[in-house]
């Protein structure tokens, strides 16, 4: 299949505001096309003020009838600069595959998995730093004297120390190259 209509349909329309805008690009795919949605919104955290959008790209994947290669439309979310142009939405939108993810334990998979190991210890110690906060709000519904509050509360306190320690680690931490 030539992919180059596909690819100028896609390109037609980078984001979807509207059901509207997603009829006009599904109007102009196959209809057995394959369809699924990226896992993660995908951000750039440096960007303050984003608004979400959704975006269609075409990727590779598996025809489950042939077991061969086929071209299949993903939507995914990615957050945009809010109050910016249209122009500098649909660039930021081209930038996709480049943004992490949104959440902080998917966006340490991808940090670390790439090597970007200080990043992603960072992102690791501010996911621990949740799961304590979670496990110190947890112990204030217990009944007072309860012993499990005052273990959910040494638990949440190691953690706060262990995600010292990981940032520290990755402040320092070397990566071969």
């Amino acid at each position: 299949m030539d992919n180059d209509p596909l690819r100028a349909a896609v390109a037609a329309h980078p984001i979807l505001d509207t059901v509207g805008d997603l009829a006009r690009l599904l109007s102009q795919l196959p209809q057995d096309m394959a369809l699924t949605l990226d896992e993660q919104v995908r951000v750039d955290p440096s960007e303050p003020g984003q608004l979400y959008a959704v975006t269609p790209r075409l990727i590779g994947m598996v025809d489950t009838d042939t077991m061969g290669k086929t071209t299949g439309l993903e939507l995914g979310q990615v957050c945009v600069p809010a109050y910016e142009d249209p122009a500098a939405q649909a660039a930021a939108v081209t930038a996709r595959e480049s943004l992490v993810p949104e959440s902080v334990l998917a966006r340490a998979k991808v940090r670390i998995e790439s090597g970007d190991v200080q990043a992603g210890l960072k992102d690791v110690s501010a996911l621990l730093r949740e799961v304590g906060y979670l496990l110190g709000e947890s112990a204030k519904w217990l009944a007072q004297g309860d012993p499990n509050a005052a273990t959910l509360g040494v638990e949440a306190d190691r953690i706060g120390h262990a995600c010292a320690r990981i940032t520290q680690l990755a402040n320092t931490v070397e990566v071969p190259e």
